[in-house]
């Protein structure tokens, strides 16, 4: 039997549909060895139950309905048959020591007796049956299948007219089996670890599909800056924010409050312009005040040197780092005039060429006139 089952879920899998929710169609226990495809006949001739109103209701065929053609006696666990006939023995359905059927109550919300009144078959939606033995919970429909006819005209499209609403109208999404989820399948909004950081697309795109679940309030914690989400940011993002927090600080002020969180902070530390509260205040405000960079040789190192006490040697491992303080301007005013950032015999390097010819603007910052680069 468990091979069987193990057979109709890989059959799914391989038709590229998903299996259903266990929150909403908790796993069932099927301890059954049954072949629809052995009984070619009408559907509601085993199944007369299926005109129920309610998902609760119990619909698997009881031991009375099967004795209609299986001359089942308990007293005789195996009772012989004619030749041709149906079998009689009690583990023909039932191997070995006869256990529990378990169906819990699917998290459903569903009448087959008003699909049936609207000309629904058993077909549509459960598909043919005839060839296959046991079925389970794979052979349910999907809610693909769903919304071929509930799609706001020949049908409601309303979540809740399925599933389960709180008092508000919003999905109920907490159930003793889980949390339901959306699966991604239709709307792209699986709710992985990457989706909380990555749901742009999809709430911009389909937003009362969010508001089906979420209220606006739970979007705003975080928006706001409420709720700071501890994984949003990179390890050790502090250090590395300045670059970000100069290109856009707008991004930055969608979570947190310029004047509160980012002055806060930076007062703390003693980084800002502030003398009041920089440790690094300009030696013309205050007289004797602390470079933000050390002492030494992090200007003044001799060109074509290598050092890690120099700024270059920062420069090129983060310049984002730097540009977060110095515009270009800055850097221009010395490295364009004074000091040579080149090592020695640079002009002729394959280095130098091969820079000028993938990015030759940025040559030009500083070696432009009549003639062209110095380079030429």
């Amino acid at each position: 039997m468990r091979a069987l089952v193990l057979l109709c879920v890989f059959a799914a899998a391989a038709r590229g549909e998903p299996l259903p929710s266990p929150v909403v169609l908790p796993v069932q226990t099927l301890p059954l060895s049954f072949s629809h495809r052995q009984h070619p006949i009408a559907c509601d001739e085993c199944h007369a139950a299926a005109g129920s109103t309610r998902a609760a209701d119990r619909l698997i065929p009881a031991e009375a309905v099967c004795a209609r053609c299986h001359p089942i006696d308990r007293a005789q666990p195996e009772k012989p048959v004619a030749a041709g006939q149906p079998d009689a023995r009690c583990g023909a359905c039932h191997p070995g020591p006869p256990q529990r059927i378990v169906i819990p109550t699917p998290n459903l919300k569903f009448s087959h007796q008003a699909h049936a009144a609207r000309g629904a078959t058993c077909e549509r939606c459960h598909g043919d049956l005839r060839g296959v033995d046991l079925a389970t919970r794979a052979h349910l429909p999907r809610m693909s299948t769903c919304l071929e006819c509930h799609d706001g005209r020949t049908a409601p499209a309303t979540c809740g007219t399925c599933h389960p609403t709180q008092p508000g109208g919003r999905l109920r999404t907490d159930f003793l089996e889980g949390r339901l989820m959306p699966s991604g399948t239709l709307l792209g909004d699986a709710h992985d670890l990457a989706f909380r950081t990555g749901h742009a697309r999809v709430a911009q795109a389909a937003p009362e599909s969010c508001d089906t679940c979420h209220a606006r309030a739970f979007c705003i914690t975080c928006h706001a800056g409420v709720q700071k989400p501890l994984d949003f940011h990179a390890g050790d993002y502090v250090r590395r924010h300045a670059g970000d927090a100069r290109r856009a600080s707008t991004d930055c002020q969608s979570c947190h409050r310029l004047q509160t969180f980012c002055t806060g902070c930076h007062s703390r530390t003693g980084v800002g312009d502030d003398p009041r509260t920089s440790a690094f205040p300009r030696r013309s405000e205050v007289p004797g005040g602390r470079r933000f960079h050390p002492e030494g040789v992090w200007t003044t190192m001799e060109p074509g040197q290598r050092n890690r006490a120099h700024h270059a040697f920062e420069a090129e491992r983060n310049l984002v780092a730097c540009a977060s303080c110095h515009r270009e301007e800055f850097c221009i005013s010395c490295h364009a005039q004074e000091v040579n950032p080149h090592p020695p015999g640079w002009a002729t390097s394959a280095r130098c060429r091969s820079l000028r010819a993938r990015n030759g603007r940025t040559c030009l910052r500083c070696h432009i006139g009549s003639e062209g680069t110095a380079c030429d």
